[in-house]
């Protein structure tokens, strides 16, 4: 049967979001004064009227370092120009995320002190057109603090009401579990969500993904295609096993994949990326996708040895001694 509305904190939601990173990319569409409007903003649109209720984004989501908040803004324009009724708009939750810096020469860098978070997630919720903020996520550890007192912080932001939820991204399983032991999951006012990478090319949260089903916390897997680099990958012939199977659905492999993603744990909400509309919607279209646990088994049999740890994870923030 398709897939069923999910839980994100306190929320249902359509079972896939939207990744808005792509169009904020040098080059991206939403770059272009004329692709903006066109391509970007219809394309968010058209994944909206399709059912979408999710739309996820953050603060450094920016073509270049000094155009800091330029997704933020975009996702804005976006959604204010979605033509929906009022009850409409008040489903669809937007998530931002904070914690990375950017700096002049493309430099980056992790900041996690309160005083950074705080003027972070207010800077995101004003380019957002926002009081609070539906959901802030954690976007990396600064490894220069201990991992309790930065995320005492994040849990700051929630304290003050500049948040409503809170969410973490690429925590590991025991930065996980010592987050809900702090503050606890979604039943106990903790963490909603982890946004981890997750796809047919990078499977190595496994252990982050049963943690999540223990405490009934979202799984957002971002880049679940693999990302802009290895999506079309999945057309080739060394998928063919995806491809044969796709073809008996009349379906796309990007959308089985993602039927596949969402059959492999019910917590999991993926969020692809998309700049055109017609690559939205068929995103959207993997809700109705019914996969038996043979399916299942097949597609996870012809998939690629798992990509290494990327080493932007590391070094991560030390536990308390």
């Amino acid at each position: 049967m398709p897939q069923q509305l999910r839980a994100l904190g306190p929320w249902s939601m359509f079972p896939i979001g939207l990744g808005c990173w792509n169009v904020s990319k040098p080059g991206g569409a939403a770059t272009d004064p004329k692709l903006r409007k066109s391509s970007a903003i219809a394309g968010i649109h058209a994944g909206l009227d399709a059912g979408a209720t999710l739309l996820d984004t953050a603060d450094i989501y920016a073509p270049s370092w000094d155009t800091i908040g330029h997704n933020e803004i975009f996702v804005r324009e976006a959604f204010e120009s979605w033509s929906a009724t009022a009850q409409a708009k008040a489903s669809v939750v937007i998530a931002t995320k904070g914690g990375i810096t950017r700096q002049e020469g493309e430099r980056g860098g992790r900041r996690g002190s309160l005083d950074y978070l705080v003027a972070a997630a207010e800077s995101s919720r004003e380019r957002l057109g926002v009081e609070v903020i539906d959901l802030w996520q954690h976007h990396r550890l600064d490894p220069s603090m201990d991992f309790e007192t930065q995320f005492e912080n994040v849990l700051e932001l929630k304290a003050r009401g500049i948040v409503r939820e809170v969410g973490v991204s690429n925590y590991s399983a025991a930065q996980v579990k010592r987050a809900v032991e702090i503050a606890g999951g979604p039943k106990g006012g903790g963490i909603v969500s982890v946004q981890n990478e997750f796809s047919p090319f990078y499977r190595h949260d496994l252990d982050v993904l049963e943690v999540c089903e223990d405490h009934g916390i979202a799984f957002l897997p971002w880049s679940p295609l693999g990302g802009s680099k290895k999506v079309e990958q999945l057309a080739q012939d060394s998928f063919s096993a995806l491809g044969e199977l796709a073809r008996s659905k009349n379906v796309s492999p990007h959308s089985l994949v993602l039927a596949w993603l969402m059959a492999t744990s019910k917590v999991i909400i993926p969020i692809p990326g998309a700049t055109r509309p017609e690559t939205i919607v068929d995103a959207l279209s993997a809700a109705n996708i019914d996969l038996t646990p043979g399916e299942c088994e097949e597609i996870a049999a012809g998939l690629p040895a798992s990509l290494e740890r990327s080493d932007e994870l590391e070094p991560s923030a030390p536990f308390r001694g």
